[in-house]
């Protein structure tokens, strides 16, 4: 009888005991990995409904920074009377980067690289979208940040330095 004959007679031998626990490894993996306490949602600041908000719908033109390809998707941009301000752009029906402020705290995530950053006070310059609500707004934008409006009502955003730019419109 040769080797690999013998190996397989012996994993047959496997008692009912050992059956049930052979089956039971699969099934508590399954129930570690569903009910592990993984928060996949993204948190955020606020919850973006009810009263006292302005919500706009478009279209923009986003390149990150010099050098990478342009992306155009869905834009929606948000304010609340009250200073809080939310932006999200989309290429359905993935949502690319989606930004939250309030006057003291800010959020930006983008959820297809599975990257977030947060922070306190004074936002970064060097993620526009953390500014575009502000900039449509009439708000002034930090340096190097430049925000100009054109005549037929569409706007640009950009960072000379880092060479991104969001270009686009929205409806009134």
């Amino acid at each position: 009888m040769g080797p690999l004959l013998e190996q397989s007679r012996r994993c047959m031998r496997i008692s009912v005991g050992q059956r049930h626990r052979l089956r039971l490894g699969p099934v508590l993996l399954a129930i570690v990995t569903l009910c592990g306490g993984c928060q996949t949602a993204p948190r955020s600041l606020f919850t973006a409904s009810g009263d006292g908000w302005h919500v706009r719908q478009g279209q923009a033109v986003w390149r990150p920074r010099r050098g990478l390809p342009e992306l155009a998707g869905d834009l929606v941009v948000a304010s609340h009377q009250d200073g809080r301000g939310f932006v999200q752009f989309a290429k359905p029906p993935v949502t690319l980067v989606w930004a939250q402020t309030t006057p003291s705290r800010w959020l930006i995530q983008f959820p297809a690289g599975h990257r977030s950053f947060r922070g306190h006070r004074r936002r970064p310059a060097h993620f526009a979208w953390l500014y575009l609500q502000a900039a449509l707004a009439g708000e002034a934008v930090p340096a190097p940040l430049r925000f100009e409006r054109q005549p037929a009502g569409d706007w640009r955003l950009e960072n000379p330095r880092s060479g991104e730019t969001l270009e686009g419109f929205l409806d009134p």
